[in-house]
């Protein structure tokens, strides 16, 4: 052998040795195991499939929006809320003709992101570099890393397998009804599908891509976005650290992270009322001439609507915040005809964005805005009086607590439980009032932006507090949630304000801001802890299996529905009675999702349970899942109109109608019609 080769052999017998023996090694001592590789790779398609997803969207607004003079960040998360709002236009056209399949989704989206990928790789390369939300001094990194940690908090929520209520209730279900189809249809008595779906049809395409983990990341995008546009606009009106502020602040809403990580749409309205605000604020800013920015306010509310009913309240109060400005300092009969035509611009075009789900409704069921106010399928008068419940909210019960709303709503609001069953943080209701401390040392321009800030949120909290004195069922904080973002603001302005007090004989601003960083470490520490106690890492690392955590989050719920989903056989249709979750059903499981189909049948046949059993039989149905916990729970509270007559109709229901199959723990019962 050539001396020259010799060394080389006998490293090259040395490394092959070195290899064998590390390969070898981890044949037996395998680092990872199969379940964790398909537990990682789950999670990471599911961040992948949104990401795909947002970067078309935002292409598309990019394009849409590439007249508008914004910052690069601001440029960035404007593009990507109406770009998203164009892409779920698109997949609801795609399902008016059945065509809402997989590989279509697909095809459009390899073939949307190589026409609009390099403009979105553009923006958001200038937006990374963009100084007006990079944090500046320990201050305001502070702030920008809990909004960081928090986020990442939220994620992880997002990536877990859905367990979060609305989710199973309706969020994910209707996306899966349509991807099942490919069609847009109301093929069951679920009321929630005549609700704006601007947000389920994205999960419907993210889900279409990869499955049902990419739905929550996409809301969770919504939540980063809503974050930026307030780091955003505190830099543009509010000066100092008033952006990261208010991010900061709107995150202490502990309901809000629990949001974020979730497949509901909540943030992205609040997201589409903050924007639209914003705009419309730009366009008085312009010396009123510059139609742009109205016309970009009148889309955004229109994508508010398209998202969520509660947004009715928006044009309202942009029309109000509008008037409060543009006649503020002159009040000639010029003015306001320019006035009405502008506000009959924004609210034609928010109409306009807002009809193809209007017509969508229309279509299937005879009403545009079902189920409200004109009827349709599977709704009569009583479900309208049961669904509304007039004559039941504080105004009628406790009016004086119409006074105390504020106060209760955050101190005695407890997320999941009764009331306003939401945990808001203590820095909203502690800072507001500190405003008018401060009002005389804010520039003009800040006072001027804050008043017309103040009429906005103020009309919004008009409706909300119209709506919790009028019925129980608004009595929820979460409704009043789109004015979030705005009043964080407020407060951000208020503790940058304190600033400008004198320093001496007490330093408020000081004190203000060691309270800022003590809320926001406890919030930071309450998350984290009952993060690590519901311990979501475990599923998405492949030491707990999807079944495991679900049965372990859900209970004798998913116990049941899993039998549901093994035993029965396929053309099963299983009715079920107080339990309005149906979507891990594999069979045909009809949800009750109004917690009223017992009563409502016994409004149309009586108190007759030969008669309710013939009905549900001639329905179609061979199985009613008995949610025993929720029934019982709902007869002790005694807000449900459950009368004797009503329970012992029930009793004789289950005696000679339904004959038990499995009963689960003293939650569930399943039991089979009889012929």
């Amino acid at each position: 052998m050539n001396k020259r080769a010799w060394p080389v052999v006998t490293r090259g017998l040395f490394l092959l040795w070195l290899f064998g023996v590390v390969i070898a090694y981890y044949v037996v001592h395998k680092p990872l195991a199969l379940a964790n590789v398909l537990a990682v790779g789950g999670a990471v398609a599911g961040l992948g499939g949104a990401g795909l997803l947002i970067a078309l969207g935002t292409g598309i607004g990019l394009l849409l929006l590439q007249r508008v003079d914004m910052t690069p960040v601001s440029h960035l998360v404007w593009a990507a809320a109406v770009g998203l709002g164009v892409v779920s236009l698109v997949g609801l056209a795609l399902g008016a003709v059945g065509l809402l399949r997989p590989w279509l989704l697909w095809l459009l989206t390899v073939v949307g992101l190589s026409i609009f990928g390099q403009r979105f790789w553009r923006a958001l390369r200038a937006a990374w570099v963009d100084p007006t939300w990079r944090p500046q001094g320990q201050f305001e990194t502070f702030l920008a890393g809990y909004c960081g940690l928090t986020m990442s908090l939220a994620l992880v929520w997002a990536l877990a397998p859905p367990v979060a209520w609305d989710g199973l209730v309706y969020h994910l279900t209707v996306p899966k009804l349509f991807l099942a189809t490919g069609w847009v249809s109301h093929p069951l008595d679920l009321p929630y599908l005549g609700f704006p779906q601007l947000l389920e049809m994205l999960f419907a395409w993210g889900m279409g891509l990869v499955g049902e983990q990419a739905a929550a990341p996409i809301h969770w995008f919504y939540g980063l976005l809503a974050g930026l546009s307030l780091v955003t606009a505190g830099r543009r009106w509010l000066r100092g650290t008033a952006g990261w502020l208010a991010a900061a602040v709107l995150f202490t809403a502990r309901s809000i992270v629990l949001l974020v990580g979730w497949p509901y749409v909540d943030i992205g309205l609040l997201l589409y009322v903050t924007l639209a605000f914003l705009s419309l604020v730009r366009f008085l800013e312009d010396d009123l001439q510059s139609r742009r920015w109205l016309a970009l306010s009148g889309v955004l509310a229109g994508l508010a609507l398209s998202t969520k009913y509660t947004a009715l309240a928006l044009l309202p109060a942009l029309g109000l915040a509008f008037l409060s400005q543009a006649l503020r300092a002159r009040f000639r009969a010029r003015d306001l005809q320019f006035a009405i035509r502008s506000l009959f611009l924004l609210c034609s075009v928010a109409v306009v964005i807002w009809s193809p789900w209007l017509l969508k409704n229309f279509l299937l069921t005879g009403n545009p805005t079902y189920p409200f106010f004109f009827g349709g399928v599977h709704w009569d008068d009583w479900r309208a009086w049961w669904y509304d419940r007039p004559g039941t909210g504080l105004l009628y019960t406790e009016p004086w607590r119409l006074f105390t709303a504020p106060w209760d709503a955050t101190v005695w609001g407890v997320e999941g439980a009764t009331g306003y069953s939401a945990t808001i943080g203590p820095l909203l209701l502690g800072f507001l009032p500190f405003l008018m401390l401060v009002w005389r040392w804010l520039p003009a321009a800040q006072r001027r932006w804050l008043r017309t800030t103040l009429v906005f949120c103020g009309v919004l909290y008009g409706f909300w507090l119209w709506g919790v004195a009028r019925t129980a069922l608004l009595h929820q904080t979460r409704l009043l949630f789109p004015a979030f973002g705005l009043l964080a603001l407020i407060v951000g302005a208020v503790v940058e304000g304190l600033r400008s007090l004198p320093h001496r004989p007490l330093d408020v601003e000081w004190l203000a801001r060691a309270i800022v960083l003590g809320v926001l470490g406890l919030t930071l520490v309450a998350t984290f802890l009952s993060t690590a106690q519901a311990r979501p890492l475990g599923v998405l690392l492949g030491h707990e299996s999807r079944d495991e955590f679900l049965a372990r989050r859900l209970g004798w719920y998913y116990a049941a529905v899993e039998y549901i989903n093994r035993e029965l056989f396929p053309d099963a249709v299983v009715l079920f009675l107080w339990e309005p979750r149906s979507y891990h059903c594999l069979v045909n499981c009809r949800p009750d999702a109004l917690l009223d189909r017992f009563l409502d049948a016994t409004h149309l046949q009586g108190p007759h349970a030969d008669a309710i059993a013939a009905s549900w039989r001639a329905e179609g149905g061979t199985h009613v899942l008995f949610y025993r916990q929720g029934y019982e729970v709902i007869h002790d509270a005694g807000f449900d109109p459950l009368t004797d007559d009503d329970v012992a109709t029930l009793d004789e229901l289950r005696r000679h109608e339904l004959q038990e199959v499995r009963s689960f723990g003293d939650a569930y019962v399943l039991y089979r019609l009889r012929e």
